[in-house]
């Protein structure tokens, strides 16, 4: 092997061998020093120190490094690779992850966008529609409802059987009511009497519907 090789095999296999020892910062710092030094260096390896900076930086709670490096881990993985789901389930989580952060700082702006964003980046992602769930909650918590609407509307649309879909509908019908849309306020109120299973929640819905439909 050429030295460069040489050098960035070593390098690679310590990476790897420091992030098993659970010796995370050290593997980050290793895996940056490898792919500053050798940027040239073999696909496989650069990809391979990608992946471990990228979970390395996730186990330590660094997660816009780990997004960042579970780009450009995706970026030197095919297209049919068979690691490239999780992959992408990764890049998910270390966004939904700053969203987290962000909403426990009450910095709710920030987390409905680190939420929202997972659709640009990782729209096939399992994560997906949790997050948009939760970055609607946060603009309810912010009375930012006309977003809130929007994001509860296209989660109907996008993600039909979903778990949560009873309660989008009870978020819907909140919103609506709250925007003086009384119509379509007493139309969703409806829908969560009929989507309902508990005999006191379909009396209280369909009492407010009524109510909502008077107002009109």
């Amino acid at each position: 092997f050429p030295r460069h090789e040489k050098a960035t095999i070593v390098l690679g296999a310590a990476v790897d061998d420091l992030f098993k020892m659970r010796d995370f910062p050290l593997a980050i710092k290793t895996g940056h020093r490898l792919l500053a030094e050798y940027p040239d260096a073999d696909a496989a390896i650069r990809r391979g120190t990608w992946m471990v900076v990228a979970h390395a930086s996730y186990e330590i709670e660094q997660f816009h490094e780990a997004e960042l490096a579970y780009i450009e881990t995706l970026r030197l993985t095919a297209q049919n690779d068979s690691s490239r789901e999780k992959l992408v389930d990764n890049l998910a989580a270390s966004v939904y992850k700053q969203g987290e952060q962000a909403r426990a700082k009450e910095e709710y702006k920030v987390a409905v966008n680190h939420f929202l964003r997972i659709a640009q980046l990782a729209p096939a992602s399992k994560i997906r529609p949790a997050a948009e769930y939760d970055a609607a909650a946060v603009l309810i918590q912010i009375m930012e409802l006309d977003q809130a609407a929007g994001v509860l509307l296209s989660f109907r649309k996008n993600y039909p059987g979903h778990e949560l879909q009873h309660d989008v509908t009870k978020k819907i019908a909140f919103v609506y009511k709250e925007l003086e849309r009384f119509i379509p306020a007493a139309q969703e109120f409806e829908r969560v009497a009929v989507e309902a299973k508990d005999e006191e929640l379909i009396r209280e819905a369909m009492l407010t519907a009524a109510e909502l439909y008077e107002k009109a």
